[in-house]
């Protein structure tokens, strides 16, 4: 029996961390690394230390720490590089992501994390074969939540630079204000880090795991 292919939606643009791979330790731990290594003791909340993520690294160091935020981020990505094991995908994404290339769609992830690590954890949590593009802090002259990555994203698939006919899936404010100024429809991840907050930015749809994607882009179909 032929596959039924999606027609309304061509291009599914995922965010990594919090969406498609668990990464709270890989992201914690790599802040405690950094406080070690600066010496610095006032470590936040693990709360609130995962209610910054999605940002810019730097800018988070920034506030965290102020001048000695350069040497932080260097720690930071540097703990991350050497436990790249820390990060796990969420039960379903692999079939998630099977599901969507089934389908027909193209599929990217865009992350504001360093290429160095995320690429790799991808490959490690068996995801990598289902995406064809990535696009991280490096690729693109902005970070979400400017539109650039994404756009970068549809370039790199050789899709139209258009919101049109895309889905982007993620679990930060960020995620959501990229999708909505490329005009696509915007799914809120709310089992990843921030949780029910990220419905404060009004996502076009959510859902609680990234095994319900599959039955939410059947019932937009139709």
């Amino acid at each position: 029996m032929k596959e039924t292919l999606l027609v309304k939606f061509q291009t599914i643009l995922f965010d990594i961390d919090g969406t498609l791979l668990d990464t709270e330790p890989f992201i914690l731990k790599a802040y405690a690394a950094a406080y070690k290594g600066l010496k610095r003791e006032a470590l936040p909340s693990d709360e609130d230390l995962m209610s910054l993520t999605g940002g810019d690294l730097g800018g988070v160091y920034q506030r965290l720490v102020g001048d000695d935020w350069p040497r932080a981020v260097k720690l930071h990505r540097a703990f991350q590089l050497e436990n790249m094991h820390l990060s796990t995908p969420f039960s379903g994404a692999a079939e998630t992501l099977s599901f969507v290339k089934s389908k027909g769609c193209r599929i990217a992830a865009v992350t504001n994390r360093s290429r160095a690590t995320s690429a790799k954890t991808l490959e490690i949590g068996g995801l990598a074969g289902y995406i064809e593009a990535v696009v991280a802090a490096e690729d693109s002259p902005a970070l979400k939540p400017d539109p650039a990555p994404l756009y970068k994203a549809l370039e790199l698939l050789g899709e139209p630079l258009s919101g049109e006919g895309v889905v982007f899936v993620g679990d930060t404010p960020v995620d959501i204000s990229a999708g909505r100024a490329i005009g696509a429809i915007t799914v809120a991840a709310t089992y990843g880090f921030h949780r029910d907050r990220v419905l404060e930015t009004g996502p076009d749809h959510h859902i609680d795991s990234i095994s319900k994607l599959p039955q939410l882009l059947e019932n937009l179909e139709k």
